[in-house]
């Protein structure tokens, strides 16, 4: 795939979450719950980076391994 689409579709899938962060924003009584969303929304950017690079994740470390990759027996 295109580097273009990559980025495209990455911040697409982010954009509704930035624009539901800045509409609420100022409904945020406090610095720690300001501070959470913001790291919600962080963590949400990062595992989209790394699915979109690598396809989709698996649901533990060693289910990516083939048998082959395993090392010896």
């Amino acid at each position: 795939m295109d580097s273009k689409l990559i980025t495209d579709a990455i911040l697409e899938s982010m954009r509704k979450e930035v624009a539901e962060f800045v509409e609420t924003q100022g409904n945020i009584d406090s610095s720690s719950q300001y501070e959470e969303r913001v790291l919600e929304l962080s963590r949400k950017f990062a595992l989209g980076l790394i699915s979109h690079r690598s396809g989709k994740l698996p649901k533990s470390r060693n289910s990516k391994k083939s048998p082959d990759e395993s090392g010896p027996d």
